[in-house]
């Protein structure tokens, strides 16, 4: 339990548990992602689909986000990584970028075992809401992309969700566990049960690297950073197939030296990042001036 000071902050009781457990952060996921779907249809005979997709996204999961954060107990900028980078996290982020490139290997993998009978018309969808044909599609492509929905998305399943179970459950759970909430979020409606669990897969993978960048870090902005590169990875992937106009190349397999250059890249990041101390945090200010509740 808490209470709450009279300029309206919450005050840290005695035995207070962290926020959220796994039943809440459930909840925020499913509330998030609900919201995000209903603002999407209401908006998307009104505007283009990448722009009705970003504002579904800062509406849905950004509301879901801002729930759970008022829930979130003390220190609030410890708890839900509000802390700065240093410079040399930027390299070994860097490096872990190519992760998209194994995440997205499992593609062509399932298609062997679970073949998707709507996997061109998956592909073209994705066409359709992150157009890169055009310069001005392709900037309203990156500004969605590369800038909104990391931003609104790691603020809730990284920031909110992440800290709540690694304090319940542990480091290695808590993040798992947000990486499946994270990837069960992104199966979109109207798919074939095959393209569903490729794109869970996928996206569970690439959960796991946001959750562990924030966990080394201790800071939110390494999963922003990160998730913005492997997005960006993401479209131009896109440009190029797009240019090529390629509709199977998601279905092809990397060369096996890139795989093996993405594999150490991964590999040689997360070594490095969890060798850089996080930089420190500034205090917090008190949430009132009279401190008489404190024990």
């Amino acid at each position: 339990m808490s209470e709450r000071g009279p300029i309206g902050r919450r005050r840290p009781t005695r035995g207070e548990e962290p926020f959220p457990g796994p039943f809440q952060a459930s909840l925020l996921a499913l509330l998030g992602i609900f919201v995000t779907s209903l603002v999407a249809v209401l908006l998307q005979d009104a505007t283009s689909p990448t722009t009705a997709a970003g504002l579904a996204t800062v509406l849905g999961l950004g509301a879901a986000g801002l729930l759970g954060a008022a829930h979130v107990p003390p220190p609030h900028a410890e708890r839900m990584g509000l802390r700065a980078l240093r410079l040399a996290h930027l390299l070994p982020l860097a490096l872990l970028v190519p992760v998209a490139l194994l995440a997205a290997e499992l593609d062509p993998l399932l298609s062997t075992w679970l073949p998707a009978p709507d996997a061109a018309e998956h592909a073209e969808r994705m066409r359709e809401v992150l157009p890169t044909g055009e310069r001005l599609a392709l900037v309203e492509t990156v500004v969605v992309a590369v800038g909104l929905a990391p931003l609104v998305e790691e603020w809730l399943f990284r920031g909110v969700i992440q800290q709540g179970l690694v304090a319940r459950l542990g480091g290695g759970a808590g993040v798992v566990l947000t990486a499946l909430l994270f990837a069960l979020g992104h199966g979109g409606a109207g798919m074939s049960a095959q393209s569903w669990a490729a794109v869970v897969a996928q996206i569970f993978v690439l959960g796991l690297a946001f959750g562990f960048a924030r966990q080394a870090t201790g800071s939110l902005f390494a999963a922003i950073l990160l998730h913005a590169g492997v997005n960006g990875l993401g479209v131009l992937s896109l440009a190029f197939d797009e240019a090529s106009a390629s509709v199977d190349a998601a279905a092809a397999h990397l060369p096996l030296a890139a795989l093996a250059a993405s594999a150490l890249s991964v590999a040689l990041g997360a070594w490095w990042l969890r060798r850089v101390p996080p930089a420190p945090l500034r205090p917090e200010p008190p949430a009132e001036d009279d401190d008489s509740w404190l024990p």
